[in-house]
């Protein structure tokens, strides 16, 4: 997977009635340093856990190169290091 871009298009999450992310495009590009910034509840982790493939979108895609992150989870090509311990 090195080298390869993560793109966002349009995603959308809701939780019950709550939408935790509205419309979210963008592309990480490989070899960036890229913060997401914002109060808490506004989505943060809800994308992050999105791109590791641990929530799927309501709506819109994410691919990691040209795979899902559920897929390239599979292969346990990606993983995800949380703040607190589970």
């Amino acid at each position: 997977m090195t080298g390869l871009a993560i793109a966002c298009s349009n995603i959308t999450k809701r939780f019950g009635p709550t939408e935790a992310v509205a419309p979210f495009s963008l592309t990480f590009q490989a070899g960036e340093t890229t913060a997401l910034v914002g109060p808490s509840g506004c989505g943060k982790s809800t994308i992050l856990r999105m791109v590791a493939g641990l929530e799927a979108p309501d709506s819109g895609s994410i691919l990691l190169g040209h795979e899902r992150p559920a897929n390239v989870a599979r292969r346990g090509a990606l993983a995800m290091a949380f703040q607190d311990p589970s």
